[in-house]
C-alpha cells in the first residue's frame, strides 16, 4: 500500500515483529532523556528507530527537549524556558551525568551514523506552533533523503502546516485518550498521515485492525510491560514505542 510504501523504516516487514523505538531514547534512572547519552543507551540495546521530541529555542533552531522548561530535567537547578534560550545559551546547560541538550541536527547525525529511523515529535505546547513547523519543514526538506525520519504530533493542524510546507515528509498522528480520540484517529488520512501512533490504553482490537486495513503504520506507546509488547505484537502492530528498548527487543524475540 502507498501509505505503508512510505513509512521505510517503520512499517512492519511481512512475517517480522513490530520495530522496538527509543522512547526519548530511554527513560530510567540515571539517564537523562532526549539526549545523545541516553540515544547512545537505547541503541547499544537494539532499539530498532529512536522517538524525540522537539521545539524552537530563542535562536530558531530546533532543540531536543519534551518539556517547556529545563525544571524536570535539571533536577529543579534550571527552571528557565527552552524557548527563551539561544541555542548556545543551552549548551552551557549541564544535565545531570554531564549530558546536554542537544539540537535536532545533532540527534539525526547521530541516529543516521547509527542507521537508526528516527520519529520526530513536535510539541504543540511551544510559544509559536507556526514557527517549530517552519523549523522542522526546513531542516527535515535538506536532511539526508536515505535516512528515514517519520514526523508526529498530536496537533493535526501542526501537521497540516507540515504538509504544505514539505509535502515529501511521512506523517503520525498522535492520539491519546480524550473525548476526542475516535476523531483523531479518523483525520489521519484527510491530513496525509501514513501513521498512528496510538497510546497503549486506546488499542482495541478492532481500532488497531481497522487502521491496518486503511494502510495506516501503527506505532503504539509507551510499552513497557513485556507480556503487552507480545500481545500487540500477535495483534499486528507495526511498532512499539518503549522506555526500555533492551527489555522490550528480548521480549519479543
Amino acid at each position: 500500500m502507498a501509505l505503508r510504501a512510505s513509512l521505510r523504516g517503520f512499517a512492519r516487514v511481512d512475517g517480522g515483529r513490530p520495530r522496538v523505538i527509543g522512547h526519548r531514547g530511554v527513560r530510567r534512572d540515571g539517564i537523562v532523556e532526549n539526549t545523545l547519552a541516553a540515544f547512545a543507551v537505547a541503541a547499544d540495546e537494539g532499539a530498532e528507530a529512536l522517538e524525540l521530541d522537539v521545539r524552537t529555542c530563542a535562536s530558531g533552531e530546533l532543540v531536543v527537549a519534551h518539556d517547556p522548561t529545563l525544571a524536570r530535567i535539571t533536577d529543579d537547578a534550571d527552571e528557565r524556558a527552552v524557548a527563551d534560550l539561544s541555542l548556545l545559551d543551552l549548551s552551557r546547560v549541564t544535565l545531570p551525568g554531564g549530558a546536554r541538550i542537544p539540537a535536532l541536527a545533532e540527534a539525526l547525525a547521530f541516529a543516521r551514523e547509527r542507521r537508526l529511523p528516527v520519529n520526530v515529535e513536535m510539541k504543540r505546547d511551544a510559544p509559536s506552533r507556526t514557527a517549530v513547523v517552519r523549523a522542522v519543514a526546513r531542516l527535515l526538506s535538506r536532511w539526508d533523503p536515505a535516512h528515514p525520519v517519520l514526523v508526529s504530533s498530536f496537533d493535526p493542524a501542526m501537521l497540516s502546516g507540515l504538509a504544505l510546507l514539505a509535502p515529501g515528509i511521512p506523517r503520525a498522528v498522535l492520539v491519546h485518550r480524550t473525548p476526542w480520540h475516535g476523531l483523531h484517529a479518523a483525520t489521519s488520512i484527510p491530513i496525509g498521515a501514513a501513521a498512528v501512533h496510538l497510546d497503549r490504553v486506546l488499542t482495541r482490537p478492532d481500532l488497531v485492525r481497522s487502521l491496518l486495513a486503511r494502510g495506516l503504520v501503527v506505532n503504539v506507546w509507551t510499552v513497557n510491560d513485556p507480556a503487552e509488547a507480545r500481545d500487540l505484537a500477535a495483534l499486528g502492530v507495526d511498532g512499539i514505542i518503549t522506555d526500555a528498548p533492551g527489555e522490550m527487543r528480548a521480549a519479543l524475540e
